[in-house]
């Protein structure tokens, strides 16, 4: 299925976090997996765990036979909310991707976060966050009865912005973000240095597929501030 070419004009620029601002995923990974022994007793692989990164926490935790009938599903998200916090000394963030977020800003387009975080991890995220002073809405998987990779994340972040999402960007690292923004006709932008490779992203024909966090911010310069924020 091929995408549209960027926008003519675009006026706002949607952000995942996890993989694409943040520097989350070994963190994720490694929660994840504990969470996963505690509940299932197995431990899939790194590279399958990263898989799940840009699904919700609920999605994630009914995953390899977790009974909720043992353990109730609010039970197994504190436990992983739990163990993320336990490995936060594995997360960090892009900074030049953070950048880019900034640019974007004070370019004057509308900026949004649009994340599978939960309501309880944004909240916790959101004051550890260098540039929440530039972001103007967000949008977590709380706030829609479909999140990611369903469209409704990206068009409450569109209505949020007071703009069409035909003239909105969707920046992020997985095939959830790709399909979340295509399905809401929002243009779709892949970032390669997240949870998932270049081959897997590409399948997706996102309008562009980003290499690095310093080349997301010269291709944000580029196409957008300059060009598009008049």
């Amino acid at each position: 299925m091929n995408c549209p070419p960027l926008p003519v004009r675009v006026r706002a620029v949607l952000f995942d976090v996890d993989g694409t601002l943040a520097d989350s995923v070994p963190m994720i990974v490694a929660g994840l997996g504990d969470a996963f022994v505690q509940f299932a007793g197995v431990r899939p692989s790194a590279e399958t765990l990263r898989g799940l990164i840009g699904m919700p926490l609920a999605a994630q935790m009914n995953l390899y036979g977790l009974d909720s009938s043992l353990t109730p599903l609010p039970e197994r998200i504190a436990f992983t909310m739990d163990r993320f916090a336990f490995h936060a000394d594995k997360s960090g963030f892009f900074d030049p991707a953070v950048e880019a977020l900034r640019a974007c800003h004070k370019a004057g387009l509308g900026t949004a976060l649009v994340t599978s975080k939960n309501a309880d991890e944004l909240r916790g995220f959101l004051p550890k966050f260098p540039a929440r002073g530039a972001v103007d809405v967000t949008v977590c998987a709380s706030d829609v009865d479909r999140p990611k990779p369903a469209p409704d994340s990206a068009r409450l972040a569109c209505a949020r912005l007071d703009v069409a999402p035909a003239d909105a960007i969707l920046i992020g690292d997985s095939i959830f973000d790709l399909q979340c923004a295509r399905d809401a006709g929002v243009t779709p932008i892949a970032v390669a240095y997240g949870a998932s490779t270049e081959e897997t992203l590409a399948r997706e024909h996102p309008a562009a597929l980003i290499s690095t966090p310093a080349a997301l911010y010269e291709w944000v310069s580029e196409h957008l501030t300059t060009l598009h924020a008049t």
